[in-house]
């Protein structure tokens, strides 16, 4: 049994993304809930883009279903990640009576950083298979025989998808301290849904993955999907936001009891 570097930097990635999660949470998170909840979150992304996977190369697996569980052959599409992630934690959060909102916010932020450094393994691996590129400094090519990279001149996609993942962490946590701890909480997470999902849009017409829904790719698709429902949401969330920073104290605190 041989352990690829995926596998190494992708569960790197996952125990990175919890503490950072946790420790953001212990702003006001102090006792032992932060710890299944982070579970609940982790195992959720994990079905999901496990689907996602499948869905994806649905061809390897149709003939043999029990592929799908018994996880043969790996792989997992991180974009479908978010919506395991996402329905965990609401069922989690409103389980251990949680702040939803905060804890959204808080894992969105460590995960995005996780998977940046999940991105690693596939640099090394050679996964994920790109267009032709010649005209720049930084464009790869991979020689070794036992990696999965392609021997042309390629772009390296997923350096770009970590050097997205990583701004957008950044991004979401300046956001996440300027309005931490007010209401309307989950803006943070919506930031990091949104913008993820435009840059897998994007960095996904680099890709050579399979086509599936009129022209696009399921990481288009689903990006676009994240893209459309995260920012009309965020926007919304701002307005009320606004809304009750404009409000007299003790007609804030009357809104907030009336909620």
């Amino acid at each position: 049994m041989r352990i690829a570097w995926h596998s190494i930097f992708a569960y790197t990635g996952s125990v990175l993304a919890g503490m950072i999660s946790i420790r953001l949470a212990r702003h006001f998170i102090r006792d032992q809930r932060v710890y299944p909840y982070a579970i609940a979150v982790f195992v959720g992304g994990l079905i999901t883009a496990r689907l996602g996977h499948v869905a994806d190369n649905w061809a390897a697996y149709a003939d043999s279903p029990e592929k799908i569980v018994a996880l043969a052959g790996g792989g997992i599409a991180v974009t479908a990640a978010p919506i395991g992630s996402t329905i965990a934690g609401l069922i989690a959060g409103r389980w251990m009576r949680l702040p939803m909102g905060f804890m959204l916010d808080v894992s969105a932020i460590g995960i995005v950083t996780g998977l940046a450094v999940g991105r690693i393994g596939d640099v090394i691996n050679g996964e994920h298979h790109t267009v032709a590129c010649s005209a720049l400094a930084w464009c790869v090519r991979y020689t070794h025989p036992e990696t999965l990279g392609q021997m042309t001149f390629v772009h390296p996609v997923v350096v770009y998808d970590a050097l997205v993942d990583l701004l957008i962490a950044a991004l979401a946590y300046t956001y996440w301290r300027r309005i931490r701890g007010r209401a309307p909480e989950g803006r943070a997470y919506l930031v990091v849904l949104g913008v993820y999902g435009v840059g897998r849009f994007v960095s996904s017409f680099l890709r050579l993955d399979p086509v599936v829904l009129a022209g696009l790719q399921e990481a288009q698709v689903l990006g676009l999907a994240y893209a459309f429902i995260a920012f009309p949401l965020l926007w919304l969330l701002e307005r009320q936001g606004r809304a009750r920073i404009g409000l007299r104290p003790s007609e804030q605190a009357q809104r907030e009891r009336s909620d």
